[in-house]
């Protein structure tokens, strides 16, 4: 049986203006949550973070916690039985219904929109159908109401529409992703695709850029573009990490840098690095002047998420015998996961995108006082990008070379 992955971690399916744009609930810089979207909020976070400690490697990562689990909680929404028993408790959404979940994805995609509007955010959604098999209407009228999801007729025998696929990655990602498919596949009969789209400029720019040394996770000194501010911004401290809160626009979003305390292991570091730190680091934040120099860096990472989803425990989905769809169709299980992400920090600000994708395949028998603090980030450090009155994390990454 063929175990591709494909899953639209962030096959941005671009949510139209109409979508609550200009939504005055959610234009002050801040995005209300019930209790209930409280815990939905932090165990997506968790969720992130899990799986960006087993993508851990010596060298440059980028995943998005909020791609990969809309394109993974829409593709829930169609399972059953052991399935969604399995999806729901790897994404963290297993003390919660369905309905909740998607009730709180519909009320992100709006408001994260709409928080910030010198600071462009595009979400986009959408799934493509080979006629090969029929999906229930039902599944498609949750994905359109609660992920404002595009639906596409596929042939993916053809080229034709991998062109079309890879062309809506582009699009959507203002051609920072230009594809996520690489050939026809004939076997593949569903895609499920999610993507991000982000450029905040800083509030605060960066005055110099010059040339200056980065060690490297091996040790190794390079030369590197280095940027330099000197200001007031929030800086906290805990459990040997130190952050400082980079805003962007309103400062509804804001990228965090993390640097670990320089005598522990970094690969260990990352590890214990998790969204109860970020927590406790965001609320440690005070006023401070700062000294800070850190790099320019911009790179494009790709994760193949199957394995990586088994081993946290979505085994089923990925079983040709003992996957459930039964909501979406039947028959099918999930083939790949995939992943790809872009990122490009300077002094202006920084622009990043996330395309995941959920690959479905039949099975072959059809079945269910203020001191001045020095923060000089020239050796590996964390970056978060995250929503601020809510601590969504759009994205978690490492500089180390």
């Amino acid at each position: 049986m063929k175990r591709g992955f494909l899953f639209a971690f962030s096959a941005l399916v671009l949510v139209a203006a109409s979508c609550g744009k200009n939504d005055p609930e959610y234009s002050e810089g801040a995005i209300p949550l019930t209790k209930a979207e409280e815990g939905i909020n932090a165990s997506a976070n968790d969720f992130g973070f899990n799986v960006f400690h087993e993508l851990y490697k010596e060298d440059q990562v980028l995943f998005s916690p909020l791609s990969a689990s809309l394109a993974l909680s829409m593709t829930a929404t169609g399972a059953a039985g052991e399935t969604a028993s399995q999806m729901t408790k790897v994404l963290g959404f297993d003390k919660f219904s369905t309905d909740d979940v998607n009730r709180y994805y519909r009320k992100m995609i709006d408001a994260l929109l709409t928080v910030d509007p010198g600071t462009a955010f595009e979400i986009a959604n959408s799934i493509w159908i080979d006629d090969k098999i029929k999906v229930k209407q039902g599944f498609i009228d949750d994905c359109k109401k609660y992920y404002a999801s595009e639906v596409y007729p596929a042939d993916f025998s053809s080229q034709a529409t991998i062109d079309k696929v890879n062309k809506w990655c582009s699009d959507k990602t203002h051609g920072k992703i230009t594809s996520i498919l690489e050939e026809p596949d004939p076997e593949l009969v569903m895609a499920l695709m999610n993507a991000l789209y982000f450029n905040g400029s800083w509030k605060y720019t960066f005055p110099e850029v010059f040339k200056d040394r980065f060690t490297t996770i091996s040790g190794k000194t390079t030369g590197m573009e280095m940027m330099q501010l000197s200001t007031e911004l929030s800086y906290g401290e805990y459990d040997g990490f130190r952050m400082v809160d980079l805003p962007y626009g309103n400062g509804a979003f804001s990228m965090k840098v993390i640097l670990p305390d320089e005598k522990e292991d970094f690969g260990k570091a990352v590890k214990r690095f998790d969204a109860g730190i970020l927590d406790k680091l965001n609320g440690k934040l005070t006023s401070k002047d700062v000294f800070l120099k850190m790099p320019k860096f911009s790179f494009e990472y790709q994760s193949d998420l199957d394995k990586v989803l088994v081993a946290l425990g979505m085994e089923d989905a990925f079983d040709c015998a003992k996957a459930d769809f039964s909501k979406m169709s039947d028959g099918l299980y999930i083939g790949f996961v995939k992943q790809k992400t872009f990122i490009d920090v300077n002094e202006s600000g920084t622009e990043a995108a996330a395309v995941t994708i959920v690959g479905m395949y039949k099975n072959a028998i059809d079945g269910n006082p203020q001191d001045i603090v020095m923060f000089i980030a020239d050796r590996p450090f964390i970056f978060v990008i995250q929503e601020n009155s809510t601590g969504a994390v759009l994205f978690i990454g490492q500089k180390v070379s």
